[in-house]
């Protein structure tokens, strides 16, 4: 049995635990639930030894035991199997399984016979059909999670963590695993089990912990807890039991121009069926747990994916853009919360970066002057109050929320007809943030329209006309107005809807 006590765990000024605790018991399976940002993904990290605690302790049978690396963890019998994956994604399936534990016969020689018989034992139980000597990243991604729980079970773990490895598994598959799961569970093996699926937790699991805002909330037996109370667990409120898609009277859409429409888009695993409107002026806000297909869907609509299925509509036209070059010059913005990746150019100058939005829109071969460029710069930054040294800095000197500003402004200041944002304000301050709402707010006052994805469901609701709710690749709920509440759109996360959970 292992017992987190009093866990503590600062991110700089950010406090994501606080006083937290999990309790593991052998043979049991204990899911693990809460909403974005409530402190489980942090949680479990620690005990995998991916974070190390600012206070508290960890016991294992009894007795205090230190993890300060993943190497640690391993030694303690702890085994994970979360979303982003350990596999290699340009090494085989047998060197993926056995990587570092590599069966020998002899000082320095592989025993490959045996190496061989072991994965394809593993392969046959997980009814996984594949080469031995395929490379991961060729395979289905459910074929790819798969062998991620794979290899994680295959080194006979006291205690196993799981954190949402069902997500992109079909039907067939979910039962697969969860045979495997019972039988650990047989053995007296610990498990901590992370979803956001209702059902799977009713149908596995024995207990539950809840965490909110970085604290453990309760724990009690599965069988004990109905819907609404895991809801009212995580968001610390009662939900109408007819709850459902709730857009209210007040909120009227009768007149206004229809700027983007989205009608049955699927892109497999996350997306599986997907329609929604949004109006000129409009800010729509895409909301659900993490991994539930919003930003695939964004970046689909930008060109960086492609739908398998459904129709796009953009500006009076049905749409379907090869790259996201082409988006561009259809008049759409786009802004990712990953500033030191995708947003900004962190080695340019600030003008540099604030120009290159408008400069991607011009003819190939354009002349710029560095007058026409400064001068565009300057006005932006006046005007979007971007805190800066001089235009001729690089992007990198400015603070993180200056830098999403900077980013943000880019594609403002070249007035597109439709901006689209996923998760802007991830990890910047409340000043920049609040900042960055206005400027959105402003912008969509003088006709631009905005659909902006977000991890927060408080910014959700203080920054969107109408929100929509993802839940497993599908719409779970659209709110607006009083409907637009923490409550509702909590128990949309979890794909409660009527007071019941969707299938």
């Amino acid at each position: 049995m292992i017992e987190m006590r009093n866990i503590n765990k600062r991110f700089d000024a950010v406090v994501a635990l606080q006083d937290a605790g999990l309790t593991i018991r052998d043979g049991e399976i204990m899911a693990l639930l809460g909403s974005n940002g409530s402190g489980k993904s942090t949680l479990i990290k620690i005990l995998a030894g991916v974070y190390g605690a600012n206070s508290g302790e960890i016991l294992m049978d009894g007795k205090k035991v230190t993890i300060n690396s993943g190497f640690d963890s391993k030694n303690l019998g702890i085994a994970t199997a979360f979303q982003e994956m350990s596999l290699i994604p340009t090494m085989s399936v047998i060197d993926n399984m056995l990587l570092g534990k590599e069966p020998t016969k002899g000082p320095g020689f592989v025993d490959h016979s045996q190496a061989k018989a072991e994965v394809q034992a593993l392969l046959d139980r997980f009814h996984i059909v594949c080469d031995l000597d395929d490379y991961v990243n060729t395979l289905m991604p459910s074929t790819q999670y798969l062998l991620e729980l794979a290899k994680a079970i295959a080194t006979k773990p006291k205690v196993l963590l799981l954190d949402e490895v069902t997500a992109a598994l079909h039907a067939d598959e979910v039962d697969t695993a969860f045979q495997i799961l019972r039988e650990l569970k047989a053995e007296g093996v610990g498990m901590v089990y992370v979803t956001h699926r209702m059902k799977e937790i009713y149908e596995i699991c024995d207990r539950a912990t809840i965490m909110r805002n970085g604290q453990t909330i309760t724990e009690a037996p599965v069988s004990e807890l109905s819907l609404n109370d895991v809801v009212y667990y995580m968001t610390g409120a009662r939900i109408d039991q007819n709850v459902g898609s709730a857009v209210s009277e007040e909120y009227n859409t009768e007149g206004a121009e229809l700027m983007f429409e989205a009608k049955d888009v699927r892109l497999f695993p996350r997306i599986k069926d997907i329609s929604m409107k949004v109006y000129k002026g409009e800010i729509v806000g895409i909301g659900g747990l993490e991994g539930q297909g919003q930003s695939e869907f964004i970046r689909s609509v930008l060109g960086s994916y492609h739908f398998e299925e459904g129709t796009v509509m953009y500006d009076g036209k049905t749409v379907s853009f090869k790259n996201p070059s082409e988006a561009v010059n259809a008049d759409i913005g786009f802004v990712s919360g990953d500033r030191s990746r995708e947003s900004i150019f962190k080695d340019r100058t600030i003008s540099e970066n604030l120009f290159a939005g408008r400069a991607v829109r011009g003819a190939l071969f354009a002349f710029l002057s560095s007058k026409m460029v400064d001068k565009f710069s300057a006005e932006a930054v006046e005007k979007y109050k971007i805190r800066i040294g001089s235009l001729a800095h690089a992007a990198k000197s400015l603070s993180g929320g200056n830098q999403q500003k900077l980013a943000v402004a880019r594609w403002i200041a070249s007035q597109p007809k439709l901006l689209l944002l996923d998760d802007p304000t991830k990890g910047i301050d409340v000043h920049s943030r609040q900042e960055i709402h206005e400027i959105l707010k402003g912008c969509a006052a003088e006709g631009m329209t905005i659909i902006v994805t977000s991890s927060d469901t408080d910014e959700l609701i203080s920054l969107a006309d109408r929100v929509y709710i993802f839940y497993d690749g599908r719409v779970s709920g659209e709110f607006a107005g009083q409907a637009k509440n923490n409550e509702n759109i909590s128990a949309a996360m979890m794909g409660i809807t009527s007071g019941k959970e969707e299938a």
